[in-house]
């Protein structure tokens, strides 16, 4: 049996874990838990806050938070889900000018992890940074989401129709054309139902669908597979 605990960069990512991945390894015998990054302290709730990567030293104080907690445990392996898109380039952070100047996104996506990985120092930690962001997964199947917006048929052929034949991984990070703001261009409402919406679309593509169509991710998920191994 393997414990696997996955920091996610918010609720949307939260939830994949939780409703999607989970379910899959399970039966494998690798168990998942998942909680969001930590930035601060909500003074009015009196309670963590959490969600969001507004700074690097915010994801690596939370993993090595998790790590420190469960130093008695075996078999525990550890690994996050957070995007490329608003991914942290501060002073403190391994994303570097070197690797932000990269142009592939796989080449560069691997120097980002392998940086986070050397700075988390850790024999059990698996970097994974999701390209570009979560919404990804629905561009593989972007005519899903004409079942929760049927209002919006016409937007979505035209969201079809933009991507056709792109790769969803390589779909950038800019403001106005990352996936998500893609999306939200022609279906007004994700904007504000995202955490909502997303992660039971991507339950919907289903696994196998998402792993053929992101090569990244798929790589991603091999790795834990292969844990069990």
């Amino acid at each position: 049996m393997i414990n696997l605990n996955i920091i996610a960069e918010g609720s949307t990512e939260e939830a994949f874990v939780k409703n999607v991945l989970s379910g899959y390894f399970a039966p494998m015998g690798i168990y998942v838990y998942t909680r969001k990054i930590r930035t601060g302290w909500n003074k009015t709730g009196n309670k963590p806050a959490k969600g969001g990567v507004l700074k690097y030293s915010m994801f690596k104080n939370d993993i090595n938070r998790w790590i420190e907690s469960d130093r008695d445990k075996q078999n525990t392996y550890y690994t996050s889900m957070v995007d490329l898109y608003g991914f942290p380039k501060d002073n403190a952070s391994p994303y570097s000018t070197d690797i932000q100047r990269i142009k592939n996104p796989y080449r560069k996506i691997e120097k980002l992890e392998e940086a986070i990985g050397r700075d988390i120092n850790h024999s059990r930690f698996i970097p994974y940074v999701q390209l570009h962001e979560f919404e990804v997964f629905l561009l593989c199947e972007p005519h899903r989401l004409i079942q929760m917006y049927p209002e919006r048929t016409r937007g979505v052929e035209k969201l079809t129709q933009e991507i056709d034949r792109m790769n969803p991984e390589e779909i950038n990070e800019k403001p106005t054309t990352s996936p998500s703001k893609r999306i939200i261009k022609h279906v007004p409402e994700y904007g504000g139902q995202k955490a909502q919406v997303g992660p039971l679309i991507a339950e919907d593509i289903g696994l196998d669908k998402l792993r053929a169509c992101c090569k990244h991710f798929n790589d991603w998920i091999s790795k834990i597979e292969n844990l069990i191994k």
